[in-house]
């Protein structure tokens, strides 16, 4: 047993599987940080377009719960599920929807995933439709583990009562658990004794466990990007697969979609829109023949222009529909798609483009760097609308504010002036300062001991705030703030913030 973690360890190291999975990650992310609180604008041009129609009474919070979350809850079955930070780490926390009762607490390990991928809590159905949270926690590692990789073991709870319904066994897990095919029981994918990636299938009503090319036919070393959508690694080359129920749809070089210099390790984020057979996703691009590795071991700068790129292509084929270059739609994680174009709606989603500037290494500056925001045709890339490019400081600037819509309005604008984006027509949208948005701000956690990212932060998510539309942060919410919030239950609105997870009982008119 020890022989072999000892081996495993070594062939992780040979292979450079950290840097693989999240590496450059971690360096990108060194220089990223949310857009600096705008102050309220000197001067505010003239709305283009009616006046949002939202309530401006003030909400006061049906109940809170003291808490220092790392992002926003999830809610099923009457429970918010959120994560917190604790003395040894992070610990998952059950809170009545109704009432903010306390259910259940559970400590829980970010896995070998973090610091490059958000710590997120995740709830899956079993068979019989119940509801369970699941999540990695910390195990005992082999005696010659070499003392540079996290072992973990899968673990699953009745989300209402907190009782254990599952616990694997201790291994180097490669990616943390979640719902087979977006749907129920629980998935994750965990490193073999020769260092290759294994996916894993809990039945959470029997215990069953299943694992190998029946669940997923991968060769090599591979983790999920996207809703069904796999990054596999095989003999240094990386090529994105679609995988559905067990079969693989396709397997495409990942240059072969989004051009040379292209791979996940340099950030990605993709969206998957079933009504359009689309997937719509951005990665980093190296157009130097350094690995990204050794970008902070030397002096040189990086045209943005050629640091990133936005594809659309067929979920079904991966058939290439549009490309965008110097492009990519991570800032706008935190806007919703049921209002967009790729759900039906009438908005169209967006995606902030670099028009000219270059990031120097190995500091991390931004020199000379504009951006843009752009309201894009999913099924051709071409631009509806977009605004006058702003001054961009870090790898986390677009001018655009992280924040709660469904995706019909965002705000947008310079660091001293940020006003409400209508996405259906790309203009002003009238708003008084009595209008109150959710804006977001990024969160982190420190690392469990005995990892290999000792030097790095980990990655939570977001905790939100009450702001008006140039981000400046107000008392309090609004029921029109809430009315974008879609952790909602049974009338009640639950929503992380600094320091605590308040839960807002909605209007009538709201629910």
């Amino acid at each position: 047993m020890n022989s072999s973690a000892s081996a495993l360890t070594t062939r992780l190291k040979s292979v450079g599987l950290a840097i693989t999975a999240v590496g450059a990650a971690i360096l990108l992310s060194s220089c990223t940080f949310l857009t600096p609180q705008a102050a309220p604008a000197t001067s505010t041009p003239a709305p283009t377009v009616a006046p949002v129609e939202r309530s401006t009474e003030t909400a006061t919070a049906a109940w809170e719960v003291a808490l220092d979350p790392i992002g926003q809850p999830v809610v099923a079955d009457g429970v918010a599920l959120v994560y917190a930070k604790s003395a040894a780490g992070v610990a998952a926390h059950a809170i009545s929807v109704a009432d903010g009762k306390e259910l259940w607490t559970q400590p829980v390990h970010p896995g070998y995933e973090a610091p490059g991928v958000p710590l997120e809590p995740v709830v899956t159905r079993t068979s019989t439709g119940k509801s369970a949270a699941i999540f990695l926690q910390a195990a005992t590692p082999p005696a010659n583990d070499g003392g540079v990789a996290w072992w973990t073991a899968p673990v699953a709870f009745d989300l209402g009562t907190g009782k254990e319904i599952y616990r694997g066994r201790e291994e180097l897990i490669s990616t943390r658990p979640f719902a087979c095919d977006d749907i129920q029981d629980m998935c994750f994918i965990a490193f073999d004794e020769s260092a290759h990636t294994v996916e894993h299938w809990v039945d959470l009503e029997s215990g069953e466990e299943s694992g190998g090319p029946d669940i997923n036919p991968l060769i090599g070393n591979f983790r999920p990007v996207g809703k069904e959508l796999y990054s596999v690694v095989t003999d240094g080359v990386e090529k994105l697969a679609h995988i559905s129920y067990g079969e693989v749809l396709w397997e495409v070089g990942i240059e072969e979609i989004f051009g040379k210099g292209a791979n996940t390790g340099m950030g990605w984020h993709f969206i998957y829109s079933e009504k359009l057979d689309l997937y719509v996703g951005s990665v980093g691009i190296n157009p130097t023949d350094l690995a990204p590795e050794k970008f902070s071991e030397q002096t040189f700068s990086l045209n943005l222009r050629e640091s990133t790129k936005t594809v659309g292509f067929r979920a079904s084929s991966a058939r290439v529909l549009w490309t965008s270059e110097g492009s990519q739609v991570e800032c706008a994680k935190t806007i919703g798609t049921t209002a967009t174009k790729l759900e039906g709606g009438e908005a169209f989603p967006v995606r902030c483009e670099y028009t000219e500037g270059h990031i120097e290494f190995p500091s991390g500056k931004y020199r000379g760097g504009l951006s843009k925001l752009v309201g894009y045709d999913p099924l051709t890339g071409n631009a509806a609308w977009e605004t006058k490019a702003v001054e961009v400081r870090s790898w986390g600037d677009y001018g655009l504010l992280p924040s709660l819509t469904p995706g019909d309005r965002v705000i947008a604008g310079t660091f001293w002036s940020a006003n409400l984006w209508d996405t259906s027509a790309g203009k002003y949208r009238g708003t008084s300062f009595e209008d109150v948005f959710v804006c977001l701000k990024e969160t982190t956690y420190t690392m469990p001991p005995r990892g290999p990212y000792q030097d790095a932060p980990g990655a939570g998510s977001f905790s939100a705030f009450p702001c008006i539309k140039g981000g400046t942060a107000v008392p309090a919410f609004t029921y029109g703030a809430l009315t974008d919030v879609n952790t909602t239950e049974n009338g009640v609105a639950v929503i992380s913030l600094e320091g605590k997870v308040a839960g807002y009982k909605l209007l009538n008119g709201f629910v």
